[in-house]
């Protein structure tokens, strides 16, 4: 019985109780504690989004040669810009849908953040797969619809199967994050509307909120419905994740690119996907703990979990790049071996040590316990997770493309300040609609929470009981 209700008590503070946990959630929203704060992040975020409109405008009149892509590295800072976020919005959302199905009780502290920065991760990738096409005014050649010419898209381009890939997953993402949202939603909305009674001001904040929540009432019908909804789109999600990953692979290896074969790669892109997922969930998670004292949320227990899911899935990745090196070695190609050593000593060898440097040597830190109790190393390993991803990405597209099997079409890769800039602006579009989402929207689960919280409540009635019966056995 100590068991059953330590494990509820170990994910939330003493200090919550159902009612408390709406209150202090909805209270971040209405209230907007860190005001100048917010605002002067706003404003940084909303320059860097000034940026990207200002790119995209620029490649649009220039074309792409202004990130610096030439020949053979057709696919460059923009291709690898995009797979880093599309595989931190893979990773969020295969975990939070992993975690709902699997009915984990501690999921709610933790599961918003996560499909939050998934659906905006996804929205950031969005920018790249038109206006890299060279004439992003045709990009709707890469759907197939019914046209006079009967133009039909080539089923084995990446370019069309980019274009399904986003399409998919913000349809899943967005309708996973609305799903989880609903009751929250409607938390708000009353809460609004408490407000409005109260101070006469807000009728139009509680307006929106309702709308928002489709006509939540909190009925058998709606919860029952709800989780059907909910347990649907996510093994929906959990499928489309796996798909995109493992199709991303097969993509690369349909190509005769050296460097590109290895039997493993679905598996890594997947172990990849979900590290940067969980790099971000946690960083994510430590800030917010911090800036809004989330502390009884938030736990230290929540901490420790997420410390070991970075040593596992770190872990996991370094078998990946340890099997990808010794296969190679082993199998002795030349051109693969060529390709191995440009990524360990070439000009671009920044990548793969960044990859060592960054992402698979910090995550061991969590052997100890201290630190899988601090805040500050989870969150510094959290964003150092996600930067050696990014050069993962690099050193599997750049790295491999500027060199193939003939030495003269062979053409060296160098950095455009024009890709660093869009890049840059995807940053500002993330962290723009992320402080939107702060401001207006619950940042942890108030239904997840309050499970929660009834769940620790229920074993500490179950306790009494017998811990009196015990005391009595023993006089």
């Amino acid at each position: 019985m100590t068991d059953v209700i330590e494990a509820p008590r170990r994910f939330i503070g003493p200090s919550e109780s159902f009612s408390s946990v709406g209150l202090d959630v909805s209270g971040i929203a209405f209230g907007h504690p860190l005001r100048l704060r917010w605002w002067l992040a706003f404003l940084g975020a909303m320059g860097l989004l000034g940026l990207l409109v200002l790119m995209i405008g620029l490649v649009l009149f220039e074309g792409v040669g202004v990130w610096g892509n030439n020949v053979p590295v057709t696919w460059a800072l923009d291709i690898v810009s995009y797979d880093w976020w599309i595989g931190i919005a893979s990773g969020g959302l295969l975990i939070s849908a992993v975690l709902m199905l699997f009915g984990t009780e501690w999921r709610g502290a933790l599961n918003r953040l996560t499909e939050t920065g998934a659906l905006i991760a996804a929205a950031a990738a969005a920018c790249y797969p038109i206006i890299h096409l060279g004439r992003p005014w045709f990009f709707y050649w890469n759907l197939p619809y019914p046209n006079t010419f009967l133009l039909w898209p080539q089923f084995r381009s990446p370019l069309y199967w980019d274009a399904v890939d986003i399409i998919s997953y913000l349809l899943i993402a967005l309708t996973f994050w609305i799903i989880g949202l609903l009751p929250d939603l409607a938390t708000l909305r009353d809460r609004a509307l408490e407000r409005a009674r109260e101070t006469g001001q807000g009728h139009t904040r509680a307006f929106l909120y309702g709308i928002a929540a489709l006509g939540w009432r909190g009925s058998a019908r709606h919860w029952h419905r709800w989780l059907q909804a909910y347990r649907t789109v996510a093994v929906a999600g959990v499928l489309l994740v796996f798909s995109l990953q493992t199709g991303a692979a097969v993509m690369f290896a349909g190509s005769v690119e050296p460097g590109w074969h290895d039997p493993l790669l679905p598996f890594a892109f997947v172990a990849g996907a979900i590290f940067s997922g969980v790099g971000f969930m946690a960083a994510a998670a430590v800030a917010m703990r911090w800036v809004f004292r989330l502390r009884s949320m938030i736990t230290d227990a929540h901490l420790e979990v997420m410390a070991w899911l970075l040593l596992l899935l770190g872990l996991v990745n370094l078998y990946c790049y340890a099997d990808e090196l010794f296969t190679t070695l082993l199998g002795n190609d030349p051109y693969d071996v060529a390709v191995l050593g440009r990524r360990l000593v070439g000009p671009h060898a920044w990548a793969f040590w960044d990859i060592v440097i960054l992402a698979l040597l910090p995550v061991h830190v969590f052997w100890l316990k201290a630190a899988r109790r601090s805040g500050l190393a989870i969150g510094l390993v959290g964003v150092a997770v996600n930067s050696g991803i990014f050069g993962d990405h690099y050193m599997v597209i750049v790295t491999t493309l500027q060199h193939d099997f003939l030495p003269a079409a062979a053409h060296d890769f160098s950095t455009a300040i024009g890709g660093v800039a869009t890049f840059a602006g995807s940053v500002g579009l993330f962290f723009a609609l992320a402080l939107l989402g702060l401001r207006y929207l619950p940042i942890v689960s108030i239904v997840e929470v309050r499970r929660l919280s009834r769940l620790r409540d229920e074993a500490r009635v179950q306790a009494r009981p017998q811990a009196a019966g015990g005391a009595d056995g023993r006089r």
